[in-house]
């Protein structure tokens, strides 16, 4: 360590030994913001005298916050209310039926006496819709936006320590004020705030980056000091920039003196040298620690996340992270969290960004308001860019009691708090001032548009501001091509809402002007893309909506209509849900996702089957809709009848099979990437078939189920953090003997739960069924229903149970623990990602490698890599860094855990430049298979060339697993190149070779000689085009399996799975395996081997690499157990694992 860093180190140490003290004296800096969410009191309805201190409130419910009213059952009995869900609520279908009205809160607590001397304050970061705070019988603060984050100062109003405080809280949510469900009440997390007289703002602390030099960032940090004293003071102010990786990384003092009642803006500028980026695939996240101090004294401190990236917008080269250019695949997102309500609990707004993640977003528009805290934690820590949008209206109305009657009074306040909060947040790139804006293109609307863009900018001038500008339909006087340039005028970037049909016609008469679609829907999707796709000026699109959502009602809906009948654009009673999204409201893809896959090259192929309308009547879609289809075979009384199949594919032609029978084959629209068959149903298999000049490709197949005889529980965890704000979501499956999910199954469960924890909410994705979302007797939905169990706070464990007449039940288990991070030691505990050493005490050098077991021993072979890593600067296509090759090295283990190293058993050829094996070459992903025929043990591998040209299959044999492999030499398997490969044996003794071709384009899957030593000239081409490498196949129940990777170069992405029922047959690409942290980045690792575990049946090890690409020996190795939801793989993310229980140890 350099002499500098260790002085910046211990300088850093004795500072926090001082903190600890002035702690231990009093000035707890450890606990400056507490959260307040525990035991509030709660009655529901109108009350007098609730605010004063003695009021009686023994008899009211005793909750915890984030709390929303409105998705909680209504009591009574008259026939007008189901669940939540009342005829009489005054939202109607705008609000899902549900019912607002007034409700209060109560809190008592006392100020420690350590603690009289503090200024006292609350935080709120979320009450809708108006709210009233009292203190001890005093009001302090009234707030009229439900979406806003707001600070009390209860100083003054508090008793003196040791007494009994008193909050009241009333909350107002009446009359029509919402467009959607907006929820009731105090849904998001409240704080208790305590500081010194001289103290920092949250608010007023700002980091942004102010310059990028190659790889060295140059921060910009700005924080206020408040002094609340009677004189003049002086302090001392310290900013930390600790590295995502933990490590100080910058440091910087001032001297600030600041005014008696004044405050001080204090201002730094920061290099940070090899910094990492955040991006969407990278999202870097550093901490910047501010603190203040008199002499010895720490008078406050405040840690801020921030990510160092930059973004640029421009017609010409359209958006830009990191200087590198990325089209924005968006989604509109509203805030409710569906079976919860509005309820902002920590983990169901990171389970909303997992979702989007996984179904190729990376980008969410926030509609219209600004969210919660930790959905914008969530997008920073996942990598999910933001449009963060301020209101859905100005002056006029949208709603007779909307915030339009508060926006002149409220607006600047408003506005102003959303960019004071979440302008540090790096996945935030542009502000929204408004949507669909009403007087957009008036005089006072053009004047409010800019002042708000001007309250904006002074307060953060590195973004720009936009809004999302709709058609005239709302103000049929005024005309798109007159008067729209007039509402954005003031916008630096414009939103277009359904207007995708402008988008060229405006760029000729305003080239500079940079395009978004703000809004626009599934039925659309191919048309806009391929827009955002030709021009560098359209920079992405924004569904409506990425989720389903509550309120308004049926917007997404799809009837069928008799002629002359109209559709409306609602629907009323029994609906309560949008029904528009690509999600359902529990998570599920709908059949639009699959169709956005094909659209963003996701999958290659995908189908639906559409029954036909009744005799006299015609399908109608909503404009938001989606044409009723299923990703299902099951029409029961459809037998003989025709029904549709939409074939969706980018593929030139499709072919279409039922039952291996060959109905037909048609090309693919190149306009809407459909191809529509009409079938006779009959039940049994039908395959839908990716073609290329005759080759096919992959396929997507329906298969018939029997009858539901089972229930499955599949939770998208099995550990969670002992915390009310962790949750655990458990979907029900209704299974047939097969195991196969019945999607037209369609019954009552009975749930129960003991232990730790509670049912939060239940239910289904059916945005008819109205029942009540704490219901222990949901109905399932297309053969699924969820529950969503909250721990009570201790560790310990959750257990659901789920039961159907006449099926057969099933239990699932939930650990809450203290912590989420594992640091257990045994000889059965793998740690993923950490240095794993063998029996000598070295690290592990077997990269990319795979595993034999052979009699009683598992042998690891893989990539033996050089000490030093280096650029080949001369390779401009992409990041060609290479480690000087060492050969194939092999080590053995009798229990997976403890490895011992055997030698280079495929040693380098140093003195022969012309050598494959020679240091200078590349030797990658060596796999080794036995032959009991020859009693040979087979080694295929990846031989490069160090430019990546040469793209051949390498083979080695040997007599014994350990003992020296002779060199039989490289070439084209097929005639085709030959990089990232596995080989695979199957159960007859057949072997294969599975590798990436066509300039990784293609996978090659070639049958090898009867010696495993060649091709033996059957091969197939499979996944044409789909750009998959890092294959890894095994066996299960009779079906082949593929893990396999997208080709990024060095950098991360989503892992898929595919299978099929032989080897050299048609596989179906389905989604990522992967579930928890980073899964959408394959937990920044690549797939390498899947390793069957002898002894244990259907268990399996899924190997991966964790590539370091400037450090290749530094590389880590990604072990995972591998469980089964039905025929699909789930790779959950683990910290510790046991080999012996095959699950995560805490």
């Amino acid at each position: 360590m350099k002499l500098r860093a260790l002085l910046k180190r211990s300088i850093f140490v004795i500072i926090s030994s001082l903190i600890v003290t002035a702690c231990s004296q009093g000035t707890d800096c450890s606990v400056r913001k507490i959260k307040f969410d525990q035991d509030w009191k709660f009655h529901l309805g109108q009350m007098e005298d609730a605010a004063k201190e003695s009021y009686d409130d023994s008899k009211w419910r005793v909750l915890n916050l984030p709390h929303d009213w409105s998705v909680e059952p209504l009591s009574g009995s008259d026939g007008l209310s189901v669940g939540p869900f009342s005829k009489e609520s005054a939202g109607g279908f705008a609000t899902g039926q549900t019912v607002g009205g007034e409700g209060w809160y109560r809190k008592s607590f006392t100020i420690d006496r350590k603690d009289a001397h503090k200024l006292h304050s609350l935080y709120f970061e979320g009450v809708y819709a108006q709210s009233e705070v009292w203190v001890n019988g005093q009001k302090v603060n009234f707030n009229a936006y439900g979406y806003s984050s707001f600070k009390c100062d209860i100083t003054s109003y508090c008793h003196p320590a040791g007494e009994v405080n008193t909050i009241a809280v009333k909350v107002t949510n009446e009359g029509k004020n919402s467009r959607w469900y907006a929820g009731s009440g105090i849904y998001r997390h409240v704080w208790f705030i305590k500081t010194d007289s001289v103290h920092l703002d949250e608010w007023a602390v700002a980091v942004r980056t102010a310059k990028m030099a190659g790889d060295e960032a140059t921060l910009a940090i700005e924080a206020d000091v408040l002094n609340e004293k009677a004189e003049k003071v002086g302090v001392n102010m310290m900013v930390t920039i600790i590295s995502p990786d933990g490590e100080e990384v910058g440091m910087k003092e001032q001297t600030v003196s600041v005014d008696a009642a004044g405050k001080q803006t204090v201002a730094f500028s920061l290099p940070v040298k090899q910094a990492k980026l955040w991006s969407v695939d990278t999202p870097h996240l550093y901490e910047a620690k501010i603190l203040i101090r008199s002499g010895h004294e720490v008078l406050d401190q405040i840690s801020v996340p921030f990510g160092i990236r930059t973004i640029s917008f421009s017609a010409k080269e359209g958006f830009k992270l990191n200087n590198l250019p990325l089209k924005l695949k968006g989604g509109c997102v509203h805030h409710d969290n569906g079976l919860l309500g509005a309820a902002s609990l920590d983990r169901a707004e990171a389970r909303k960004i997992e979702l989007l993640k996984a179904n190729g977003y990376n980008a969410v528009r926030c509609a219209h308001n600004p969210p919660a805290e930790a959905f914008l934690r969530a997008c920073d820590e996942q990598g999910m860019l933001v449009i963060d949008e301020a209101f859905d209206h100005w002056q006029k109305e949208k709603n007779p009691q909307d915030y339009h009657r508060f926006f002149d009074e409220w607006n600047e306040k408003d506005i102003s708090a959303m960019v004071l909060r979440d302008r540090n947040h790096p996945s935030v790139i542009m502000w929204s001032i408004g949507n669909e804006i009403q007087e957009r293109s008036d005089d006072a609307g053009i004047e409010i548009a800019e002042r708000l863009r001007n309250i904006v900018k002074k307060l953060d001038p590195s973004r720009p501001v936009t809004a999302a500008i709709n058609d005239y339909w709302d103000n049929p006087q005024l005309k798109w091509k007159e008067d729209a340039a007039k509402a954005m005028q003031h916008l630096d970037v414009t939103g277009y809402n359904y207007m995708w049909y402008e988008y060229e016609n405006d760029h000729q008469k305003d080239p500079l002007r940079i395009i978004y679609g703000s809004e626009t829907v599934a039925q659309e999707a191919a048309v806009n893309w391929n827009l955002v796709e030709k021009h560098p000026y359209i920079i992405g699109d924004f569904v409506w909506t990425a989720l389903d959502y509550l309120g308004e009602a049926g917007i997404g809906h799809t009837l069928e209509l008799s002629k002359g009948e109209k559709n409306p654009q609602f629907m009323g009673w029994p609906w309560y849900n949008a029904w528009c999204g690509d999600i359902d409201i529990c998570g599920e893809k709908k059949p639009q996702s699959y169709y956005r896959d094909i659209i963003w090259k996701e999958r290659e192929i995908t189908m639906a089957v559409q029954p036909l309308p009744a005799v006299g009547k015609t399908e109608d879609v909503s404009y938001w809709g989606w044409k009723n289809e299923s990703l299902s075979w099951n029409w029961k009384g459809l037998e003989g009848k025709p029904v549709k199949v939409n074939v969706y594919s980018r593929a030139p032609k499709v072919r279409l099979y039922l039952n291996n029978e060959l109905l037909g084959e048609q090309e693919v629209s190149k306009k809407d990437y459909t191809a529509t068959f009409m079938v006779n149903y009959q039940p049994g298999e039908l395959k839908a078939v990716a073609t290329y000049d005759s080759s096919e490709s992959s396929c997507a197949i329906l298969r018939t189920t029997g009858a539901p005889v089972q229930i499955r529980l599949i939770a998208d965890r099995k550990v969670i953090k002992a915390d009310r704000d962790d949750l655990a979501y458990v979907t029900v499956e209704l299974i047939d003997k097969e195991g196969r999910i019945v999607p037209d199954a369609d019954m009552k469960v009975t749930l129960s739960v003991v232990g730790n924890g509670i049912i939060r909410g239940s239910g289904n994705a059916c945005p008819t069924d109205m029942e009540s979302f704490r219901s222990l007797s949901p109905k399932t939905f297309k053969g699924k229903a969820m529950a969503i169990l909250q721990p009570d706070g201790n560790v310990g464990e959750i257990t659901l149970n789920v039961s159907a007449e006449g099926m057969k039940g099933a239990s699932i288990t939930i650990r809450t623990v203290d912590r989420m991070s594992a640091k257990q030691e045994g000889k059965d505990i793998v740690t993923p990602g950490s240095i794993w050493k063998d029996m000598d005490g070295n690290p592990i050098n077997a990269h990319g490698g795979g595993i034999l077991y052979h009699e009683g021993t598992y042998y690891w072979y893989g990539e033996f890599k050089g000490d030093s890593t280096y650029r080949l600067d001369w390779v401009k296509t992409w990041e060609c860094w290479r480690a000087e090759a060492g050969g194939v090295a092999c080590y053995s283990s009798k229990n997976l855990t403890d490895w011992k190293f055997e030698g280079k058993v495929l040693p380098t050829v140093d003195d022969d430049p012309t050598s494959d094996l020679h240091p200078s070459q590349v030797i990658e992903r060596p796999k080794v298979i036995y032959n009991e025929k020859t009693g040979k043990f087979v080694m295929w591998m990846h031989i490069e060339s160090p430019d990546y040209e040469k793209a051949h299959a390498g083979v080695a044999v040997c007599d014994s697993p350990t003992g020296a492999f002779t060199y039989l030499g490289s070439f084209k398997p097929n005639g085709a190149d030959s990089r990232d490969q596995t080989i695979f044996k199957d159960d007859d003794g057949k072997a294969y070779h599975i590798c990436s071709s066509e300039w990784n384009s293609t996978l090659y899957i070639s049958l090898l000689t009867d010696d495993y030593t060649k091709p033996s000239g059957t091969y197939v081409r499979r996944f044409i085009g789909q750009s998959r490498e890092a294959p890894a196949v095994f066996k299960r129940n009779g079906y082949y399996y593929m893990l396999s990777s997208g080709c990024t170069g060095w950098d991360p992405n989503k892992a898929k799975w595919a299978v099929s029922d032989s080897m050299m047959g048609v596989w179906e690409l389905k989604d990522n395996p992967c579930l928890g942290r980073d899964a959408d980045k394959t937990f920044y690792a690549q797939s390498t081997y899947v390793l069957p575990i002898e002894g244990m049946q259907d268990q399996f090890i899924a190997m991966f690499d964790r590539w370091n690409k400037t450090d290749l020996i530094n590389s880590r190795y990604v072990w995972l157990p591998i469980e089964f939801d039905g025929d699909r793989p789930l790779i959950r993310w683990a910290d510790q694992w046991s080999t012996q229980t095959m699950e995560a140890v805490y």
